[in-house]
């Protein structure tokens, strides 16, 4: 994320974070978080073509939706296990895993 013109603000909207954090948490999702909230701010403003203005990131922050904040946590998480399993050393335990199944299966029948 390349966003450097809103990290000198992060600080001052720390309220405003907060906020969105807590209304998030207020619908049940108790993973929102200051963090969580900023990333999902940065990833939709990194998409906008903007001025770099305190109130267009106060704004962002505050018309979050909780869809939004559910689909960047849902992208993140299978970019994540996508990259755990791209390893090589992770695709042979896998195959492996599947070997062994497939072996004990044959057995069973």
């Amino acid at each position: 994320m390349n966003i450097s013109p809103f990290e000198m603000w992060r600080e001052d909207v720390e309220p405003v974070l907060q906020s969105k954090a807590e209304e998030f948490q207020m619908f049940g999702y108790t993973s929102a978080d200051q963090e969580r909230v900023w990333n999902c701010t940065m990833e939709k403003l990194k998409k906008r073509e903007e001025s770099h203005r305190i109130h267009v990131l106060v704004n962002s922050i505050l018309t979050l939706s909780l869809s939004d904040f559910m689909n960047q946590i849902t992208v993140a998480s299978y970019k994540e296990s996508a990259k755990y399993y791209s390893t090589e050393a992770n695709l042979d335990e896998l195959l492996g895993e599947i070997e062994t199944h497939t072996s004990t299966k044959r057995h069973l029948t």
